[in-house]
């Protein structure tokens, strides 16, 4: 049987020296023979950078990218040349980590936490914070908005805040480090669709076949990651570089968050548009009419 070929690109979250593939699921189901049962030859590889996943997509050395939902999204505003084959993520919140000195959330009092800005936005801080706390934001509590996940790390690393809200892999580095997490808070922040599977509207018309095989293949090597706990540590710790624990924690507080379904969740839509374009036209209905192709949304 000829097998059709389909390159399929990730990237590393930033400043994680590589430890943390946002799918690594990939890699399994090319050992398990998961895409060569789907009649799909799929390389799967890193490649770092937004913009230099676009520019393989568009050249057509590439044909499906792994990509955070607040970038998928921007670009299709700026574009329109692309389409979401699916989503393996749609939520995963962020936790709340502390210095070695905290554990309770009420233990902020006159000290500083770090947020990034864009999953800040319609959280309300005051009324979480008085209410969890017994703080008031501004007064004895203060929030500073960084512009990215890794300025907010930084921040709580060289001790300029007292705390952040954090990707779970971040909060995975910084517990390594003597941090804490406060698992009241760690319900409050989240960064809706992390994980997109994105391709252009031109591969899209020229291979649709073999992207619905490719999202079938994929759930099922989803479904393969997430029931094969001892593979995928074998993995993380192989491939990224884990220690056994952080291996552990990654599966169980982190890939556990995704899903083989693989639609995207509209409710967690409407928070990303909330989020990165809240004055589109037509908002997140008109977005997802435009965007999701047929079948990868569920309402």
């Amino acid at each position: 049987m000829d097998l059709a070929r389909l390159n399929v690109m990730y990237g590393h979250l930033e400043g994680t020296d590589g430890k943390f593939a946002r799918d690594p699921s990939g890699y399994l189901s090319i050992e398990a023979g998961i895409y060569k049962k789907h009649g799909l030859d799929v390389s799967w590889r890193h490649v770092q950078g937004t913009e230099a996943r676009y520019q393989q997509l568009e050249s057509g050395a590439a044909h499906i990218s792994m990509v955070v939902g607040r970038a998928s999204l921007q670009h299709f505003l700026d574009t329109k040349t692309t389409r979401l084959l699916g989503c393996v993520m749609n939520s995963c919140s962020y936790y709340l980590v502390v210095a070695a000195a905290l554990k309770e959330m009420s233990e902020l009092k006159n000290k500083s936490v770090s947020c990034r800005e864009g999953p800040a936005r319609g959280v309300p801080f005051a009324r979480l914070f008085q209410e969890r706390a017994g703080l008031k934001l501004g007064e004895n509590v203060t929030l500073q908005l960084p512009d990215s996940d890794q300025e907010a790390f930084r921040l709580l690393m060289r001790g300029q805040v007292h705390a952040a809200w954090l990707p779970r892999p971040y909060a995975f580095i910084a517990e390594k480090d003597g941090f804490n997490r406060i698992e009241g808070g760690s319900d409050i922040v989240d960064d809706p669709l992390p994980i997109t599977i994105e391709t252009t509207t031109s591969l899209l018309q020229e291979r649709a076949k073999d992207f619905a095989s490719f999202i079938e293949a994929h759930r099922e090597g989803v479904g393969y990651l997430l029931s094969h706990r001892d593979e995928t540590m074998s993995l993380l710790k192989i491939r990224f570089g884990h220690s056994p624990e952080l291996a552990g924690k990654t599966f169980d507080d982190y890939l556990i968050c995704m899903g083989d379904r693989l639609a995207v969740d509209f409710k967690h839509l409407e928070k990303l548009v909330a989020q990165v374009a809240p004055a589109t036209p037509g908002g997140a209905r008109q977005i997802a009419a435009d965007w999701i192709v047929p079948g990868a949304l569920r309402e």
